[in-house]
């Protein structure tokens, strides 16, 4: 099986111009499909992207992030373009928010798919039934993973590239030939818990244990770590102190708050009601370390040649300075350090079992599979 991507182009300045100038080049070598990744803080003006996207006679992809991840380095400007060399088949699905389940039956028979990425609007409110229609669609057939466009602001904008042009409130799922590995880490220890979430609305949490939530969350964080909140500084306290679904299934899944509202706690993905909750609680060392050994672990049968890297925006916030130790160690694990991704909001995997979960403050590699030699 021959290498998934290509030569990928790169430009720091994103204007018509220069996305049509790395398309022309990205299309030279011939490729089968276009991905394309784009750095939020950089696309100050979305009005040049419909015309080029919609002409494009090949499948293309991608998203606008909080910040493009190139082997071992993070950058937060300019625009990415990578030829894919695979017979990938692109459906979009658009309203995500209002989507019911016959909408999902547009993804038509994926038998001789082996992977799936997903790429979702961040902060739309249906993902979790968006991921839960895919898998009862697919069940356990396809590897899945990706992740959730968007902005680090939270505001509500177009986000995903597809043929369509640049979409809001839609979900672009790629079905690849190429089986993935996965591997998913994140290494968030329990701080204290658990705690009923009596009261839910999709990714608010209303109350816990009957109470209201941001005051339980508050009393916690004040009694075990001596921090208070104050308005101005909730994301900057509580980037450290995420939330932990118990599952039965698998490790428990993270969950982000990120802002509050009237004494709910808005998280980023979805809550669901009478769960136990967990607060946790993050040591740089060993969420570096989790993310890293998933990805040595992933398979010792597969020569890591190129992956695919779906890092939690808001990890990358917590561990500012050892992120950098965090990549350095993913990409040790490929040869030639082939390794492209983004800081997304919420990760996308499925779990042994095939469901398909969004994960926050999680590393999510895709590798893939080339199996190694033998004699």
């Amino acid at each position: 099986m021959g290498r998934l991507f290509g030569q990928y182009q790169y430009s720091v300045i994103v204007t018509g111009e220069s996305l049509q100038s790395l398309i022309n080049a990205a299309l030279s070598s011939s490729p089968q499909a276009l991905l394309i990744f784009c750095c939020d803080e950089s696309l100050k003006n979305q009005t040049f992207i419909d015309p080029i996207l919609t002409s494009l006679q090949v499948p293309v992809f991608g998203g606008v992030f909080p910040a493009i991840i190139i082997k071992d380095e993070v950058i937060d400007e300019g625009l990415l373009v990578v030829p894919i060399f695979s017979d990938v088949k692109v459906t979009v699905l658009t309203d995500l928010e209002n989507a019911d389940s016959s909408d999902f039956d547009m993804l038509s028979d994926s038998s001789h798919y082996e992977s799936a990425m997903i790429l979702i609007d961040g902060i739309s409110r249906n993902i979790d039934f968006a991921l839960n229609s895919m898998f009862e669609h697919f069940g356990n057939k396809l590897n899945v993973f990706g992740g959730g466009a968007g902005s680090l602001s939270f505001e509500r904008k177009p986000c995903l590239f597809s043929n369509q042009g640049l979409l809001m409130d839609a979900m672009v799922v790629i079905f690849m030939p190429t089986l993935f590995e996965l591997a998913i880490g994140h290494g968030w220890e329990v701080l204290d818990g658990p705690f009923l979430a009596n009261e839910v609305d999709d990714n608010k949490i209303i109350q816990l244990n009957f109470q209201p939530a941001f005051e339980v969350y508050e009393d916690v964080i004040d009694k075990f770590e001596n921090k208070s909140f104050t308005a101005n500084e909730f994301f900057e306290v509580a980037k450290t102190y995420p939330f932990g679904i118990e599952r039965l299934d698998d490790d428990v899944l993270v969950r982000d708050p990120i802002s509050v509202e009237a004494n709910s706690l808005v998280c980023v993905g979805k809550v669901p009601e009478n769960t136990l909750l967990y607060i946790l609680k993050g040591d740089n060392k060993k969420l570096v370390a989790a993310a890293v050994n998933a990805v040595e672990e992933a398979t010792q049968a597969t020569v890591k040649e190129q992956g695919l890297l779906f890092d939690c925006v808001s990890r990358h916030l917590f561990l500012e300075n050892e992120f950098k130790d965090e990549l350095k160690g993913i990409t040790s694990a490929f040869n030639n350090s082939a390794l492209l991704g983004v800081l997304v909001l919420g990760e996308i995997a499925s779990s042994a079992s095939g469901a398909i979960h969004f994960h926050n403050k999680t590393a999510v590699t895709a590798v893939a599979k080339h199996p190694v030699k033998t004699i």
